[in-house]
């Protein structure tokens, strides 16, 4: 591992008190610090004037000052901790070769004088966090090449106009976590290569498109947790570089058909915690590239049939705890390449037969915690690549038998929390390709010898909480690919049948049951390695027993 040297200077202690530690490279350097908070670091003999990483700790204002670091001549690193209320102009003099220069969580900090950062031409990191700025121009002159620039959590109000322009070439700009409520225009003007900027957790309430004039090369724009009540028309059409746009945490209610015009290349956009209502049909219609849609917990009850018409590229479609009460046919036709889908928590009650005609290429879908009571025939023959389907938490009794007609490539499959009285049929016995099945929490008192004909090739199966009393003797006999199978919390007296027929299976649960008892010698030629059941049924002798089998069949297989 590659590392990099620090050492740790109070100026109070006199430069023969310097302790150095490693840092492995890319190594976040607060975590390293409350890693040896409390260590003891021996000193070391070190040349002063070949030291580049420097840690400053200070608790005096007698530190202030460019003596503090005058014998550090070729410094590229200063971490200062401090309760300074400024950071003085001439403090950094002399440190011509510095790079980077981090001043974290000084709540006493107000000003930065200008002169501070005076001929720092080689600097390209700056990070102050959590203090209690206030901004003039000029703080900042002196670092033409500043690529990244961290003010987040400084109790920040304003931006004010030239600030920014003694950094012209910076990429990433961080504002998070401040007090800002607005943007006066062109604000970022002449800041060509700004790639990323983070306004996310501030109390913009208005939209200003005009600060963003001339900023042609931002790829990434976080505007989440603000106070945005709508966007103006064509809001972000100056930025037509933008790659991912997060709007989430605001209180938008309406999606205009101009909200995102001028975003030809965007990939994500993110809409989730809003208040939205209203989503015009042409809204998302020039997102041509987008892939990554998020719209999770607003107030949406209904869209028209062709809001998604055009977003031929989206691959993750997010859209749960919504209130929809229906899927009509083709809401989804335009996702063709979408491969996750989410409509979780929606109050979805209806869905249509076919209605996800359109989604070529979806894989995994999640209908749960909805109020689904019956799947139409068909429910799901639109969508044949479907490998992961979510149904638990709804109000299904049965599952009809047409339900799963075309779906051959299903893996996983999670029908708990609903209220079947029997485990899913199928007449084309096509859901012999899944592998995993969760029946928990339902309604299914007894298994006959037919009940899991039609999920004969499932591996890992979830049956507890069901009140299950009754199992048919040779049930199992076609399951034999089970390696997992839970049983708790049902009431069910035994489990001879399952370690006969299950030649593969290497953990049962079996805890919240009637059983009090074991076959040892069933479970000597079983494969079984884990077991969870209630100790205090059985005998001690038996708990002991079958500890002794399952441990010598683990060191087995170790070997």
């Amino acid at each position: 591992m590659t590392t990099e040297s620090w050492y740790i200077y109070n100026p109070s202690s006199g430069l023969n008190q310097i302790k150095k530690f490693e840092l492995a490279i890319n190594e976040n350097l607060e975590h390293a610090l409350r890693q040896i908070d409390g260590k003891i670091l021996k000193e070391c003999d070190v040349r002063i004037d070949e030291v580049e990483n420097l840690i400053v700790q200070s608790q005096t204002n007698e530190d202030n000052r460019q003596k503090t670091f005058a014998p550090f001549r070729k410094l590229k690193q200063i971490y200062l901790s401090c309760n300074w209320k400024t950071l003085s102009a001439g403090l950094l003099d002399n440190l011509d070769e510095l790079e980077g220069f981090y001043v974290p969580n000084n709540e006493n900090l107000k000003t930065i004088e200008a002169g501070l950062f005076k001929n720092k031409k080689f600097l390209t990191k700056l990070v102050i966090n959590n203090a209690r700025l206030t901004l003039e121009p000029g703080a900042f002159r002196g670092m033409p090449n500043l690529k990244e620039l961290d003010l987040q959590g400084n109790h920040i109000n304003n931006i004010p106009f030239g600030l920014l322009t003694d950094i012209p070439d910076i990429e990433k700009l961080i504002l998070s976590h401040n007090n800002i409520r607005n943007l006066s225009s062109k604000i970022f003007y002449g800041l060509p290569f700004l790639k990323e900027l983070d306004m996310s957790h501030n109390k913009l309430e208005d939209w200003n498109e005009e600060a963003f004039s001339y900023v042609n090369s931002m790829l990434y724009l976080n505007l989440s947790n603000n106070n945005l009540k709508q966007l103006t028309p064509s809001s972000f059409k100056k930025l037509n570089s933008l790659f991912t746009l997060n709007l989430d945490g605001n209180y938008l209610e309406n999606l205009e058909k101009t909200s995102f015009i001028g975003l030809p290349r965007l990939d994500y956009l993110g809409l989730n915690n809003n208040k939205l209502k209203n989503i015009n049909t042409c809204t998302f219609d020039r997102l041509k590239a987008l892939r990554i849609l998020l719209l999770e917990n607003n107030e949406v009850s209904e869209f028209g049939p062709e809001v998604f018409h055009n977003l031929g590229k989206l691959q993750l479609f997010r859209f749960e705890n919504n209130n929809m009460a229906k899927l009509g046919l083709k809401v989804f036709y335009g996702f063709k390449n979408l491969t996750a889908l989410h409509l979780n928590k929606m109050n979805l009650e209806i869905l249509d037969e076919r209605w996800g005609i359109g989604l070529n290429a979806l894989k995994q879908l999640d209908l749960s915690d909805n109020r689904i009571s019956k799947l139409p025939p068909k429910a799901f023959q639109a969508i044949p690549t479907l490998a992961k389907l979510n149904l638990s938490g709804n109000l299904l009794e049965n599952i009809n038998v047409c339900a799963f007609d075309n779906v051959y490539r299903l893996k996983h499959l999670d029908l708990s929390r609903n209220k079947l009285k029997e485990p899913p049929t199928n007449r084309l016995s096509n859901l012999q390709s899944i592998t995993s099945l969760n029946l928990s929490g339902n309604q299914i008192k007894i298994l006959s010898l037919n009940s899991l004909v039609a999920v004969r090739g499932v591996v890992e199966l979830d049956l507890s909480g069901n009140g299950l009393a009754s199992i048919e003797p040779g049930t199992f006999a076609i399951t034999w690919k089970l390696t997992d199978l839970r049983l708790s919390h049902n009431h069910l007296s035994q489990i001879d049948d399952v370690l006969i027929h299950l030649n593969h299976l290497q953990g049962i649960s079996i805890d919240g049951n009637d059983i009090s008892h074991i076959d040892l010698n069933l479970l000597m030629n079983s494969s079984v390695v884990r077991i969870k059941l209630d100790e205090h049924k059985f005998a001690p002798s038996e708990v002991q027993e079958i500890s002794s089998i399952l441990k010598m069949r683990l060191e087995d297989f170790s070997m």
